[in-house]
């Protein structure tokens, strides 16, 4: 279990002790990947949730132009993530049945993740559901604060596109 005392940092784990984190242990298991490695790709299904505990990653989404009839799609790159707080992404597939990733996850350095896999998740918060209970309240928190943000945003395109068209 070595990688799990990376995990007390971790905003996923927020409030739990290291014997509470650890009852996650059979639902994770450690993946190294290299820099320049895809770990998630925008528009495939995902079922597992990831923390990064080693490394820097870059997060990006398609941004797509119309012109001349063609689609011309680029990446552009929203945020970069270091190992310091212990990040995770990829909540949403622990929630939602099918779930589509809405961004590209890339290796800007050499990485250590951790994946859990949606059943077995499931499967533990189901055997220690007051563990289980904090976990998904963190969870919740995180799309929360996520919801937030991107509603600013809506907000602030919103009133820059009206602002064009009143000219």
């Amino acid at each position: 279990m070595p990688y799990i005392q990376h995990l007390k940092n971790c905003p996923l784990f927020k409030g739990l002790t290291p014997e509470e984190i650890a009852v996650y242990r059979p639902a994770t298991r450690q993946v190294s990947y290299k820099e320049g490695q895809s770990i998630m790709t925008e528009g495939e299904t995902g079922d597992n949730l990831v923390i990064l505990i080693q490394g820097k990653v870059t997060i990006s989404k398609k941004l797509t132009l119309l012109k001349d009839d063609e689609t011309d799609t680029k990446n552009k790159t929203f945020i970069t993530l270091t190992d310091e707080y212990r990040p995770f992404f990829g909540e949403m597939a622990l929630l939602m049945d099918d779930s589509i990733r809405t961004a590209t996850v890339m290796a800007s350095t050499d990485c250590e993740i951790v994946v859990m896999e949606k059943t077995a998740f499931q499967k533990v918060s189901a055997q220690h559901p007051t563990i289980g209970w904090k976990v998904m309240e963190n969870i919740a928190k995180k799309l929360a604060t996520n919801l937030e943000r991107e509603s600013k945003n809506v907000l602030k395109l919103t009133t820059a596109f009206s602002l064009i068209l009143e000219e």
